[in-house]
Formats: C-alpha cells, sequence, structure tokens
C-alpha cells in the first residue's frame, strides 16, 4: 500500500484491519487495553512506529463500532478474564475492510449471553443502580 493511499484510508474514516489481518497481529497488539480496561482503546502511533518506521505520525479514525447507553457499563477486562473472545462480538476484524457490529447489544441478547456462559446476570453487573 503506498503512503498516499494509506493517508486516504485513513482520512476515509476507515481502518485497512484486512490489510493488516494478514500479519496475523493479536486483537491486543494495536489495542493494548482491550483486556485491562473498560474500553480497548484506540493504538498510539508509538505501536505503529514498530512497523511503520517511514511514516510520519497520522491521525487515526476513531469511529467506535459500538455504542452502549450512559447506564450501561460494559468492561473489556472483566470479559477478557472470562476468556471471551474479540471476535464473539467484533467478528473475524482480520477479514473485514472496516469493523462492523457483529453482536446485538439489547439486554436481552446479552442476558441470554450471560445466561449461555453461565455469567451473573445480576442487574448491578452492568448497571448502576439509582441512575
Amino acid at each position: 500500500m503506498t503512503p498516499a493511499a494509506f493517508l486516504f484510508l485513513l482520512a476515509a474514516d476507515v481502518f485497512p484491519h484486512a490489510r493488516h489481518g494478514e500479519l496475523n497481529l493479536k486483537c491486543t497488539f494495536c489495542h493494548s487495553a482491550a483486556e485491562t480496561k473498560e474500553r480497548a482503546s484506540f493504538p498510539e502511533w508509538s505501536r505503529c512506529k514498530t512497523c511503520h518506521l517511514e511514516k510520519t505520525e497520522v491521525k487515526f479514525p476513531t469511529r467506535r463500532t459500538y455504542r452502549l447507553p450512559d447506564f450501561v457499563f460494559f468492561s473489556h477486562t472483566r470479559h477478557a478474564a472470562a476468556k471471551v473472545e474479540c471476535a464473539g462480538c467484533h467478528g473475524e476484524v482480520k477479514v473485514q475492510p472496516m469493523p462492523e457490529k457483529k453482536a446485538v447489544t439489547s439486554m436481552a441478547a446479552c442476558v441470554n449471553c450471560h445466561r449461555e456462559a453461565k455469567a451473573t446476570i445480576v442487574c448491578t453487573a452492568c448497571h448502576e443502580l439509582g441512575q
């Protein structure tokens, strides 16, 4: 991919996940907070410089795929600790030209997933009472 094409993709708010998927990197190589923080985070430029030595810093698209209501608290840390694979919610991002919403984020879908995984369905696990 030429530098101009790379910058066009970034400017178009699309990150070339499929192009990077060929490298078979773990999601956490770029999204380092996915197993340790509530949100997975977007990569820091210093991570990209690991491979892209010739490029100057560019602003990456930060369009989130999932948006939950303010009264819902989703923790990547807790799901990673429970061995929930990234692809369970995000699909096979390595082959997607652009990340797509794969999981339904309704309360019913989350409760069903928790029941299947024998995870808690206590309201306060995902909701702060009194909001």
